[in-house]
């Protein structure tokens, strides 16, 4: 059941769950609005014809995917043991995916009628289109985001180890260099001269060999 899967879940896949449901509401709604108001699904309101929910969502979703990428090659840099993203099949997660999904889609539809008519419109209209048409369009995003987001997340996992090497190679040839410059600067300002110069009136100034 969607209500006992997510708990079971380790952090990483409630973290991966929640990535896939921001992201798939975010794609799916404006397909779904634009068909629906385009008069693919006949006649009837079946949308608030309003979008400006959209990009705010896809943007929090592409940073829930970053911070997860950024958690990665963290734990890879700092030489910590990666395990693999998702322990269990994926198949197990989807029903916590689409629970969340609508569960985001309404709250984001509420509020974004709420701002903009000043007042809930009601119904299904936070769905995008008829019940059994929107149902099945939101599990197909849903099944295809979280198989993207499994194979990146399983991907970088794999080339993040050699990621960090490189990194950190790159910041140890730099710490190298910045160090032999500063001792550079050091020996030279710490020499003492070979010369020592003075003046005598208005005649040039002699030269006297320091023994």
């Amino acid at each position: 059941m969607p209500s006992f899967a997510l708990p079971r879940a380790s952090r990483q896949e409630r973290a991966f769950c929640a990535t896939v449901a921001v992201l798939a509401a975010a794609l799916a709604d404006p397909c779904l609005e634009f068909a629906s108001n385009a008069g693919w699904f006949g006649a009837g309101r079946f949308t608030d014809r309003s979008m400006a929910d959209v990009l705010p969502t896809l943007l929090f979703g592409a940073l829930f995917l970053v911070a997860q990428l950024l958690g990665i090659f963290r734990r890879a840099y700092i030489r910590l043991r990666l395990d693999e993203p998702l322990r269990r099949p994926l198949a197990g997660l989807l029903p916590s995916i689409f629970s969340l999904q609508l569960l985001l889609l309404f709250l984001i539809e509420s509020i974004e009628q709420r701002i903009v008519y000043g007042h809930f419109l009601g119904g299904a209209l936070w769905l995008g289109a008829p019940i059994p048409i929107a149902l099945a369009i939101h599990v197909l995003f849903a099944a295809g985001i979280a198989f993207l987001v499994a194979t990146t997340l399983r991907e970088f996992t794999r080339r993040a180890p050699a990621l960090a090497a490189v990194v950190r190679l790159h910041r140890e040839i730099r710490s190298t260099r910045a160090t032999d410059i500063r001792r550079s600067f050091a020996e030279v300002f710490s020499a003492r001269p070979d010369r020592v110069f003075c003046s005598v009136g208005e005649r040039a100034p002699p030269i006297r060999v320091a023994s």
